[in-house]
C-alpha cells in the first residue's frame, strides 16, 4: 500500500508540475492572459516575497510592508494583468540572478563552495581533497548556468517574439535543469570511481538539511 502511494504521489507531482508549467507558458506568452494562469504563475515570486519577509529581522514592519505591496496589486490588478509578462521576466531573472549569487558567493574555497556543504551533509563519511575540489566544479557549474539563463533569457525578451522567451523561460528551463542534475550525476560517477555517491533526490533532502542546520546555527 505505501509502494502505491509513493507512485501515485509521483504521479500527481509530476501532473501538478506539468500543468504549472503550461499555466506559466499561458501567462508568459498573451499580452491577454488567463487571470487564472498569472495568479498561478506569480506563487513562486509571492511566496518568495513573504518567506523572506517573515524570514526578516524586521519582521512585523516587513510583512505589513508586503502587504502593502499585495493590496496595491490587486487594486491595480488590471492594469498589471496587460503587463504580465513583465511579472513572469522579472521572477524568473530575479530568481536566476539570486540563485547564481547565492552558488557563486561561496566560491572562495573548495571546502566552503556550497556543492561542497551540500555533499558533506548526504555523506556521512569524511571527503578527500579530490572530491572537494569536484565538488568546487560543480558549484561553478552551476553558477554558470544561472548567470548564462538570466542573460539568455534578456536577450530573448529583448530581441526576439515573445513566445520564444516564454518557451525557454516556463519549458526549455525545466528540461535543461533536468540536464544538469542527470548529467552532474553521470558526470560524477565517472569523475569519482569509489567513492561515495548520492542520487538527486538525495542532494534535494541533503540541500534542505543544510539550510536547516544553518538556519538553526543563525
Amino acid at each position: 500500500m505505501t509502494g502505491l502511494w509513493s507512485k501515485l504521489r509521483l504521479v500527481l507531482l509530476v501532473a501538478a508540475g506539468a500543468g504549472y508549467l503550461i499555466l506559466d507558458y499561458m501567462a508568459s506568452s498573451s499580452s491577454q492572459p488567463p487571470v487564472y494562469a498569472v495568479l498561478i504563475g506569480a506563487i513562486p515570486l509571492t511566496t518568495g516575497v513573504v518567506a523572506v519577509c517573515w524570514n526578516s529581522s524586521f519582521r512585523w514592519p516587513a510583512m505589513l510592508l508586503c502587504l502593502g505591496g499585495l493590496v496595491a496589486i490587486a487594486l491595480n490588478f488590471d492594469r498589471l494583468l496587460t503587463h504580465a509578462a513583465w511579472l513572469s521576466f522579472f521572477q524568473y531573472v530575479g530568481i536566476m540572478i539570486g540563485l547564481g549569487i547565492m552558488f557563486g558567493s561561496t566560491l572562495g574555497s573548495h571546502e566552503g563552495a556550497l556543492c561542497s556543504r551540500i555533499a558533506r551533509t548526504a555523506v556521512a563519511e569524511p571527503l578527500d581533497a579530490h572530491y572537494l575540489h569536484y565538488t568546487w566544479k560543480v558549484t561553478l557549474a552551476w553558477t554558470l548556468y544561472f548567470a548564462a539563463s538570466a542573460l539568455v533569457s534578456l536577450l530573448l525578451f529583448a530581441f526576439a517574439p515573445l513566445a520564444w522567451w516564454a518557451l525557454f523561460a516556463s519549458l526549455l528551463t525545466p528540461v535543461s535543469l533536468g540536464l544538469m542534475f542527470g548529467g552532474e550525476y553521470l558526470i560524477r560517477l565517472r569523475a569519482l570511481p569509489g567513492q561515495p555517491h548520492f542520487s538527486i533526490a538525495q542532494t534535494i533532502r541533503a540541500y534542505r538539511q543544510y539550510t536547516q542546520s544553518r538556519d538553526a546555527a543563525e
